[in-house]
């Protein structure tokens, strides 16, 4: 076997390796409902044919690359950890937001009581929004919880809104780029063109100012799953740990850069 040969063999077999223990952490994601079911059955199929193609290419010497593969397998390490962490986005916004403010509870500093037969907290927001429309903070807050409600489009709505009251809010560029991508992932159809908007508000966000670690962490995500420009995440990623070393993604960022870091060196192919 010659040298060329020899490298291509360990290669494959390291992405045979990496596939079979993707699949194991697919399973594990699943069981934790992590992951919903029409992602997981494509992400389960594409590394199913992936590794049962270099599988084939180890034993018989064949091409171990897919007609229908359209990005590289580095792309698929990624994938699984993205979706799941951006989509809590908001159950982190939303935690540290109720951290220092209470639901209802306007810039001007009243708060509504809520009785145990009381309005929601949601219901409290939309109150203090109707009774203050230019309270960005109010309608931050409320754009997380219609978020966790599923109402995604007014969700964008209020969001859309802080931007036009506060051009420079980078909260409102930065969560809202993120939801776009929440809902790019659980929209096949319309995906092209809610990345690109997540892109844009995230490159805004980030414009408005550099220093917010959150927009670095999220567009890291959409950089290198989607455009699969690892160097430019590496470096997002890189920013995020050094502006929120202890932030609410660390651990999750520091995976990601060991991922992203990984397909930078790993051997290209053609």
């Amino acid at each position: 076997m010659s040298e060329r040969e020899t490298e291509e063999h360990t290669r494959l077999e390291s992405e045979r390796d990496f596939l079979l223990r993707s699949l194991d952490d697919l399973e594990a994601e699943r069981a934790a409902g992590g992951i919903d079911e029409a992602s997981y059955l494509g992400l389960h199929d594409d590394y199913t044919a992936r590794a049962a193609a270099v599988i084939r290419a180890l034993r018989d010497g064949v091409d171990a690359r897919l007609p229908s593969e359209m990005v590289p397998w580095q792309r698929r390490a990624l994938v699984v950890g993205a979706i799941v962490v951006v989509a809590i986005g908001a159950g982190v916004a939303l935690a540290s937001a109720l951290g220092t403010r209470e639901p209802g509870q306007t810039s001007s500093g009243n708060n509504q009581t809520q009785g145990t037969n009381g309005p929601s907290a949601r219901e409290q927001l939309e109150r203090a929004v109707a009774q203050e429309p230019t309270d960005v903070g109010s309608r931050l807050l409320l754009a997380r919880y219609l978020e966790r409600d599923d109402d995604i489009a007014a969700a964008f709505e209020q969001y859309d809104e802080v931007i036009r009251l506060d051009p420079a809010n980078v909260e409102a560029y930065a969560q809202s780029g993120r939801l776009f991508y929440v809902t790019a992932v659980a929209a096949p159809e319309q995906a092209a063109e809610f990345v690109a908007i997540a892109r844009e508000r995230l490159d805004t966000a980030i414009d408005i100012d550099p220093e917010y670690p959150d927009a670095r962490f999220f567009r890291a995500i959409i950089l290198a799953n989607e455009y699969q420009d690892f160097a430019a995440a590496q470096n997002d990623l890189q920013r995020y740990l050094i502006l929120a070393p202890d932030g609410a993604f660390g651990d999750q960022a520091r995976q990601l850069l060991a991922d992203v870091t990984n397909a930078l060196e790993a051997p290209t192919t053609t």
